[in-house]
């Protein structure tokens, strides 16, 4: 089965006792899924740090507060407000993409004017995502600090000047270069789960508009958050596994070796060896030590 049509149930997030309020459906613009919900945590500080969760699905499947959130929502106990928010998805009828950046870029703004009601730190916010979630994260942070606004929702408050500085960004098993992934799975050895990899039906063609990855190079740059990279990007940490047979783990190491070079900071990395695609691989003590050890200030 195609990727793009298989039929996933995502379970709801499972709350842990560190949650003290849950605010759910936040509408930040006028479509229907256009929302996010937050999680204030019980241990706060005087201000709360916010940290931005992106989930991955291909961008052509995925809503917030799933399961996938699990791992992030950890990140209460450590005193983090996480918040979780709905983007819209592509298809065949709906070449949305990168209008997503602008919904992120919108869900952080109204975070950003919202912060008193629920005591954020506007000074500490951070971005988090896996897999297309990943690729949203590094996108929004590359371009608004590269002074550029990718994607446009002509009714949604986004406007760079308004954005909240953006401090660290985790990307886990993000695809970045469409075009690369047939020569990465060549090089890793690694044969990919889905047979259309590439092809205008499979989600990096239609994250490019229902185009073979090599026939729209203008989308695939754009799409790639390295051609935005500046000296005034957020630190990141990237992490990918060996087995990855979605997303090439190359495309996570090429665009490090990448952001160390053009940003001039050196990326924190987790490269995993024999693990797969997906948070199960990621969703264990020593990954959520490695993120509180990265978010620290």
């Amino acid at each position: 089965m195609l990727f793009k049509d298989l039929n996933i149930n995502f379970e709801p997030v499972t709350v842990p006792e560190s949650v003290r309020k849950v605010v759910k459906d936040q509408a930040y613009g006028k479509k229907e899924w256009e929302q996010y919900d937050l999680y204030l945590p019980k241990n706060k500080t005087e201000k709360i740090p916010l940290l931005l969760d992106l989930q991955g699905g291909g961008l052509v499947r995925g809503k917030k507060s799933t399961n996938k959130l699990d791992p992030n929502l950890r990140l209460t106990t450590e005193g983090f407000a996480i918040a979780s928010m709905n983007y819209e998805l592509i298809s065949e009828e709906n070449y949305a993409f990168p209008n997503q950046i602008a919904e992120v870029r919108a869900v952080l703004i109204q975070l950003k004017k919202r912060a008193d009601e629920w005591g954020l730190d506007t000074d500490s916010f951070y971005l988090a995502g896996e897999s297309s979630g990943a690729q949203l994260a590094m996108l929004t942070a590359a371009s608004v600090t590269a002074g550029v606004k990718i994607g446009r929702v002509p009714h949604l408050d986004d406007k760079l000047t308004d954005m909240p500085t953006i401090q660290k960004v985790i990307a886990s098993y993000g695809p970045y270069e469409f075009d690369q992934f047939a020569e990465q799975f060549d090089e890793l050895k690694v044969s990919p789960k889905y047979p259309e990899s590439g092809n205008p039906i499979s989600f990096e063609g239609l994250a490019i508009a229902d185009h073979q990855v090599n026939e729209n190079p203008i989308a695939i740059s754009q799409g790639n958050p390295a051609n935005y990279f500046t000296s005034k990007m957020p630190e990141i940490f990237a992490m990918a596994g060996s087995a990855d047979q979605v997303v090439p783990e190359l495309q996570s190491k090429e665009m490090v070796k990448r952001f160390n070079k053009m940003v001039g900071k050196e990326a924190k990395t987790y490269w995993k060896v024999g693990a797969h695609h997906g948070i199960q691989d990621f969703d264990n003590d020593e990954v959520y030590q490695m993120k509180v050890d990265f978010l620290k200030p």
